[in-house]
């Protein structure tokens, strides 16, 4: 039992670490200066409006935490179930 427990704990924590890897926490912003600031109604050269860009970066933020936040838990989970495969009888 205490073989299959470290062994899903490894997997585990690889998962997640390879999670981290890829969508490492949310770092602080160290920018420095300062910006322009453009109307809501303003159209970027993409095509969408300022108000479209801003959701669509505030979305792709969101998801971010969410997946990286995941990755932590599969570590967590990992030690978890190493520690209790290695308590275990």
């Amino acid at each position: 039992m205490s073989k299959w427990l470290n062994t899903v704990g490894l997997i585990s924590g690889i998962i997640g670490v390879l999670v981290l890897f890829k969508w490492g926490p949310p770092q602080p912003s160290f920018d420095r200066g300062a910006a322009l600031l453009l109307e809501d109604n303003t159209k970027l050269p993409n095509g969408k409006t300022v108000a479209q860009n801003a959701a669509d970066i505030a979305s792709l933020e969101d998801r971010h935490k969410w997946i990286s936040k995941i990755g932590l838990g599969l570590i967590g989970l990992g030690f978890a179930f190493q520690l209790w495969g290695v308590w275990v009888p």
